[in-house]
């Protein structure tokens, strides 16, 4: 006999809330088993049909750099992640990572909403989000979407690049991101990190 599950635990494998379940069965998207007592149960064919559907999203792979003056970094970025993950879907900007109104990057966070996305592929961590990368991986994960980091950077590389992500922020409103105080100011700032 085929095993069922309870539709809070098939909405947990399929990563929707019960409530979804309840819909889809009197849409017949899903087609549950009724116990003597009225009762759902999901039968495990259906889960699997359900998850393969699920499997069908894409893959996407997300490049950023701060300038324009950095668009050499960018297009190594891509081509390292296409080598990661040939088939997925490039989504660039050249934005602070600090800022979170990217164009791309709302692009994609929109297809993650829409569960079109399965995986996302970033050279490291901060490119996606300097700040708050946590709280974006838990919530692609209630999308069912995985962030893989292709590289990673030691604590030290990450506290380095995270306070020159600050000054450059600070000082950009300060004294305007091309002005020559923003750029001495980073340039030391460089020069005393990596004397460490």
């Amino acid at each position: 006999m085929e095993r069922s599950y309870s539709p809070k635990k098939a909405g947990e494998m399929l990563g929707v809330t019960t409530h979804t379940i309840q819909v889809w069965d009197r849409q017949g998207r899903i087609k549950c088993l009724r116990l003597p007592t009225g009762r759902r149960r999901v039968p495990e064919s259906e889960i699997r049909r359900l998850m393969n559907i699920a499997e069908q999203r894409k893959e996407a792979a997300y490049a950023r750099v701060s300038s324009h003056d950095q668009k050499s970094d960018l297009d190594s970025q891509v081509k390292v992640l296409k080598g990661r993950a040939p088939d997925a879907e490039v989504y660039a900007d050249i934005r602070s990572g600090l800022n979170f109104r990217r164009k791309d990057f709302l692009r994609l966070l929109d297809d993650v909403l829409s569960k079109k996305v399965s995986k996302i592929y970033v050279t490291y961590e901060d490119r996606l989000a300097r700040f708050g990368f946590d709280l974006l991986s838990w919530v692609c994960s209630k999308y069912g979407t995985e962030i893989v980091a292709v590289n990673s950077s030691s604590p030290q590389e990450e506290l380095v690049q995270d306070l020159i992500a600050i000054i450059t922020s600070f000082s950009a409103k300060l004294y305007g991101l091309r002005s020559h105080k923003t750029r001495k100011l980073l340039q030391t700032v460089k020069e005393v990190t990596a004397k460490r």
